[in-house]
């Protein structure tokens, strides 16, 4: 847009009369030979005041009512403050940093207000953060910029047409970007507009992600308790043995009855935790090892161990020490003899082993025995500062079920085995559920060896431990315990039918209830390792029940326990665990909180600023509307041609400097135009001067 109201032409000398033209457009000389010819005009104007009439108005001072100056202030301060809240909201959001966001905490209200969901209670004016700042942001930084060009403007050292232009066009993201490519301009005002408007997107941006809710899971050192399984079995004499008929044999029914539901599971049908079989993963490795969810060879009995204080809430870590009977049977063969072993016959076979000279042994029914050997002496119990060669442990079943007749005898299934302990760490970690500690789901992600030196030989087992009160080790006593495992079924033959110990070799998930038929345990249906595991998951699971059938099998009295059976070592044992909860809390994002505070207080002091020089400014702002055309102006001394476009007049003469001022300094009433001559007595510099 040209400034220029009134153009008066020089000709250059020699130039040519021009034509007339219609429309009373600029002449220009015909058949022009040099084209730089056209820097030799200039351009100027003078002005011309009307008569004084009845249409004109009346000379006034420069005064806005005070109306429009207070409504205006009141704009810019609410545009202020809004900014301002910004900043409070940052600041905020700084100071709720890792607290917990329940559904009321302040962190939620604020986390709802940046997302620009409706929340309970919140103004629907605190809902609309992110849309609200590049609206703000214009409305601040556009209105300011404009104000700093109509400010210098009417000052003593004025503006130059590039700066003007700069400003005037930088009022929106894209015309600052745009207005510095098409005005070429590479200078600290148009870097400045950039990166100002850069702050907007980025401002937007930041009150959007400034704050989040993330999941925390804050833990608490925790005591639980344990049993210890590295004690002697409870029932091997006389009124133990018939109370072991009821408490031990039906929980130890009731398992072996639910074999295939308890194949993949790492806990019992009371919610113990069932140790893995670590043998089957890595010989002899003492690292953590993943235990793997596959079926019932993972775990060495079919009862597991309680946990007594898991809390009702939260997941609660810790490693849960352990021990298990580990059954190895490097012979498993099949003998023909006309009878299982008398093992108490004088010439029954020695066990070999130089610590052992008997057996104790029981049959199951009249299809399977078992033997375990037994020292020659009672004083050879367990001891640290020594070991022994490891017991044996026989077993014998016919193979076809039956001993068959005289003529036709069933050949016998032999097995004969070492018995060690096997001493286990295990990983574990328990989630409480409805938020009762009586129901918790457990996962077992990894076992090891035990790593503790305290414990005895490998060589020692529960068999070699003195009840408690007793210096030596009573002789015969797992005769009770083998009584309890061969008895379990006492009617399984009855009609038939095989008994469920042995089935359970071959079919463990069908055990309970198979007729004798062809597939019966022997070494050429089942291999000595899987022999040895499942026999280990048996006599596991009764020495398991014998230290304290109602605590493994869901009432624990921790003080009975400790009374009755304190020896040395009490049998609970207390295990440091931790206990988190999922708790979801308020995270500031720093960086993101940095660009939103910078963009917050550049945009607050802008508004600042622009409301100072609305202020101030006391001259009519015309900038940027067509009706600039129609003020008075004085342009002198400028060159250029008129078929510019605005672009290349703003470029070409960037550096021109413009006054709007009083071009009638000695007049009583004063004229305010835009003009090129410099100007030393701004407008309303002099009280009460009045202006046509």
């Amino acid at each position: 847009m040209s400034l220029l109201r009134k153009l008066w032409i020089k000709q250059p000398q020699g130039m040519r009369h021009s034509k007339h033209t219609p429309y009373g457009a600029v002449p220009v000389e015909e058949n022009h030979k040099n084209p730089t010819s056209s820097s030799e005009y200039h351009y100027y104007t003078t002005i011309e005041l009307p008569e004084a009439g009845e249409q004109m108005p009346q000379p006034r001072p420069l005064k806005l009512s005070q109306l429009d100056r207070i409504s205006r202030l009141l704009w810019d301060l609410i545009l202020a403050i809004i900014a301002a809240l910004f900043i409070v909201f940052g600041v905020w959001v700084s100071c709720v940093d890792g607290k917990p966001a329940g559904p009321d905490s302040m962190g939620a209200k604020l986390f709802e207000v940046s997302r620009y969901v409706s929340y309970p209670g919140l103004t629907p004016v605190l809902n609309i953060a992110p849309t609200v700042f590049p609206v703000l942001f214009a409305a601040i930084a556009g209105s300011s910029i404009k104000s700093v060009a109509s400010w210098r403007i009417q000052t003593t050292r004025g503006a130059t047409i590039g700066l003007v232009e700069q400003c005037l066009g930088s009022q929106t993201i894209t015309g600052a970007i745009l207005t510095q490519i098409r005005l070429r301009a590479m200078n600290l005002l148009a870097i400045f507009t950039v990166l100002l408007w850069c702050l907007s997107p980025l401002g937007s941006q930041a009150s959007l992600r400034v704050i989040s809710i993330v999941p925390s899971y804050p833990g608490n050192s925790i005591k639980l308790t344990t049993l210890r399984t590295f004690i002697p079995y409870q029932y091997g004499y006389g009124q133990g043995i018939a109370e072991a008929v009821t408490s031990v044999a039906n929980p130890m029914i009731a398992s072996l009855s639910a074999a295939s539901l308890l194949a993949n599971r790492n806990q019992d049908l009371w919610g113990n935790i069932r140790f893995p079989m670590i043998d089957n993963l890595k010989t002899n490795s003492t690292g953590w090892m993943k235990v793997p969810e596959n079926d019932n060879m993972t775990y060495a009995s079919l009862v597991g161990v309680p946990m007594i204080g898991l809390p009702s809430s939260g997941n609660t870590s810790f490693t849960l020490p352990g021990s298990y009977l580990s059954i190895s049977c490097p012979v498993f063969d099949t003998i023909h003899q006309f009878n299982f072993t008398n093992f108490t016959a004088p010439g029954a076979p020695s066990p070999g082993n130089d610590d052992d000279c008997g057996w104790t042994s029981s049959w199951g029914g009249h299809q399977f025995q078992l033997a375990i050997s037994e020292p020659c002496s009672n004083s050879l119990n367990a001891s640290i500062s020594r070991t022994r060669n490891a017991r044996k442990l026989i077993w014998e079943s016919w193979d076809s079920g039956g001993a068959g007749t005289i003529q036709n005898r069933s050949p016998i299934t032999r097995a004969i085995c070492d018995l060690t302990t096997t001493y286990v760490d295990a990983n574990v970690t328990c989630e409480s559920l409805a938020k009762s500690q009586s129901t918790n789901t457990c996962d077992l992600s990894s076992a090891r060896r035990s790593v503790d030196e305290s414990h005895f030989h490998k060589n020692w087992t529960v068999f070699d431990v003195n009840l408690p009160g007793d210096s030596k080790l009573p002789m015969n006593y797992y005769q009770g315990f083998l009584y309890i495992l061969t008895s379990l079924f006492p009617h399984a033959e009855q009609h038939g039918g095989l008994q469920p110990v042995i089935g359970y070799f071959t079919d463990p998930y069908h055990a309970v209830g198979n007729l004798v038929g062809d597939n019966l345990m022997s070494p050429e249906t089942i291999t000595p390792e899987v022999f040895g595991t499942r026999l280990s998951q048996l006599l596991n699971s009764v020495l398991y029940l014998g230290i304290n059938p109602s605590a493994f099998t869901g009432f624990v009295n921790l003080t009975r326990i400790r009374l009755e059976q304190s020896q040395g070592e009490d049998i609970p044992i207390e295990l440091t665990a931790q206990n988190t909860h999922l708790q979801n809390i308020v995270r500031c994002d720093r960086p993101w909180l940095a660009v939103l505070i910078t963009s917050s207080v550049v945009i607050f002091c802008f508004a600042l600023v622009g409301a100072y020089l609305h202020m101030i400014t006391i001259a009519p702002d015309l900038l940027g509307s067509i009706s600039i055309v129609l003020l008075q102006n004085k342009i002198e001394g400028i060159v250029g041609s008129s078929t510019w476009s605005s672009d290349e007049w703003s470029k070409n003469l960037r550096d021109t400097r413009l006054w709007l001022g009083d071009v009638r300094p000695d007049a009583d009433a004063g004229c305010l135009a835009l003009t090129t001559a410099t100007q030393d007595v701004p407008p309303g510099s002099i009280r009460g001067r009045l202006y046509h």
